[in-house]
Formats: structure tokens, C-alpha cells, sequence
């Protein structure tokens, strides 16, 4: 199975073993279990569309785990580490902050869902951390200008940070619908890198310009953007 395909899977089997190593069930029928896990996923969704993050991220655990029987749960959490999903959420929650905290809700989760394609693509690491830290230990050439510029020195913090940290936890619950068409890059409508001119123009959300990668032979169409209207 190819990293774009695993991508998703991957992240629901972790989920699942950390939900059922929380949560045992001695000795219950296939029923009761039906119910229970019916009942942890409409609290997810719940919370998931009140946009509250505390609760979405406890009930995420459990409710993805419906898809999965116990003794597979059981077996991966032998390779599952528990932080690992935190410090995922974290980095992705500290993008959002540093490059989009002004920007709309559509226009955060755009910049999130870049990290998420990138996850997907062959051409970069397959975690959140990784892709959004990837060259972030040289002056120049990270990945995301924030990792290295200097930005960092000033902690996240307020309202924009809870925010940052709403939709991280959205955005990793897997209930995001895709934005950006595929989309991997982006820059702000103020600048026009040399970069972009090879690139496939995706859309626009606020102030931000999306691209993919293009075929070979593509011409750049100024009609081909789509704008994501705000949200």
C-alpha cells in the first residue's frame, strides 16, 4: 500500500489502539459494544461541529475506533505511542498559528490541509511534525517560513492559539472536507516567488494562493483559480 493511501489509515489504526487501550469492555456482547462506540461517535461529531476542541480531540480517540476489532487495536499499540499523536496535533496547531492566525476558519484549515497533502505526496516525510519542520534547522530553505525566521521566539498565546488549536484538532479528526483541490503549496497574495510560475494554481482562500504540482507541458490559466468564498 503506497504512503498516499496508508496516510489516513495509519493515523485511524493509532487512534484506535490508543481509544482501546482507555477503554475496556469485559465481557460485553457485540451489541452493548455496538452502542457504546454508536454513542462515542455522535458525541464526536457533536463536538466536532460545536468546533470544540477539547472534546473533539478525547472523543476522536474513541470514535474512529469503531472500525476496528479489538484484538488489532490491541496488537498495534505495541508500535503506537501515545505522545506521538499530541506532538502531531501540536505541530500542526503551531502552523495554523504562525502562518494563518489571521486568516478565516476556510483559510486555516486550507493552510492545514497543505500539510496534510504533503503527507500524502511521495516527494515529503509522512508526518505532520516532519513536513512542517522539514529544513527548519537551517536559516533558510525550511519549509515553512516561520520555523526559521525567528517567529518562534515569540510563544503562541490567546485567543489565536485556541483557535490554532480548534482547528488542528478538526482538521486531524478527519471530518475536514478537501479546499484547496490537491494543493501542496502556498504563498500570500502580497509576494510572487519564482516557484509559483511552475505550479498549478489551485485556488484562493483569503490571502493565500494554493498550488500543486503540474504536468508536464502546463500553461498557466489565470481562469483555472477557483476563490473559496469565507467561512
Amino acid at each position: 500500500m503506497t504512503k498516499k493511501n496508508t496516510y489516513l489509515a495509519s493515523w485511524g489504526t493509532a487512534i484506535a489502539a490508543v481509544s482501546f487501550a482507555a477503554v475496556t469492555f469485559p465481557a460485553i456482547g457485540k451489541t452493548a459494544e455496538k452502542q457504546h462506540l454508536s454513542a462515542v461517535a455522535e458525541a464526536h461529531y457533536e463536538a466536532v461541529a460545536n468546533f470544540d476542541a477539547e472534546k473533539t480531540t478525547t472523543l476522536w480517540l474513541e470514535a474512529q475506533s469503531s472500525g476496528f476489532e479489538l484484538a488489532k487495536a490491541e496488537s498495534e499499540l505495541l508500535t503506537i505511542d501515545k505522545t506521538d499523536i499530541l506532538a502531531e496535533s501540536r505541530c500542526m496547531a503551531e502552523a495554523i498559528y504562525y502562518e494563518a492566525r489571521s486568516e478565516t476558519t476556510s483559510g486555516q484549515r486550507a493552510v492545514a490541509e497543505v500539510i496534510q497533502n504533503r503527507i500524502k505526496s511521495k516527494h515529503y516525510p509522512n508526518s505532520v511534525c516532519d513536513v512542517v519542520y522539514e529544513g527548519s534547522e537551517r536559516t533558510t530553505g525550511c519549509q515553512f517560513s516561520f520555523t526559521c525566521d525567528g517567529s518562534m521566539d515569540i510563544a503562541p498565546r490567546g485567543k489565536s492559539w485556541e483557535r490554532s488549536v480548534k482547528v488542528a484538532n478538526y482538521m486531524l479528526s478527519g471530518s475536514h472536507l478537501p479546499i484547496t483541490n490537491n494543493a501542496t503549496h502556498y504563498h500570500t497574495t502580497e509576494v510572487s516567488p519564482a516557484w509559483s510560475q511552475t505550479m498549478r494554481m489551485t485556488r484562493k482562500v483569503g490571502s493565500h494562493v494554493f498550488y500543486r504540482f503540474a504536468p508536464r507541458n502546463y500553461k498557466p490559466s489565470e481562469a483555472m483559480v477557483l476563490v473559496a468564498p469565507p467561512i
